[in-house]
């Protein structure tokens, strides 16, 4: 497998895991379990840190090859 093509399947698969953690951060009433609202919340930021911080990382590699 290429690099690009496990950089997509990663990505693919922190994408897929967001769109399931908004589903169950909205199907959450924050009065009524604001521990899980929070934790929801704070996960899918970290899944889309981690996807920005991938990108960034693949971006730097392909710089490298192309200087």
């Amino acid at each position: 497998m290429t690099q690009k093509a496990t950089h997509t399947s990663h990505t693919e698969h922190l994408t897929e895991e967001i769109k399931h953690l908004e589903g169950r951060l909205q199907q959450t009433d924050p009065n009524q379990d604001p521990t899980l609202y929070r934790s929801l919340y704070c996960m899918i930021s970290l899944r889309q840190m981690q996807i920005m911080a991938h990108a960034s990382s693949q971006a730097e590699q392909q710089r490298r090859h192309v200087g």
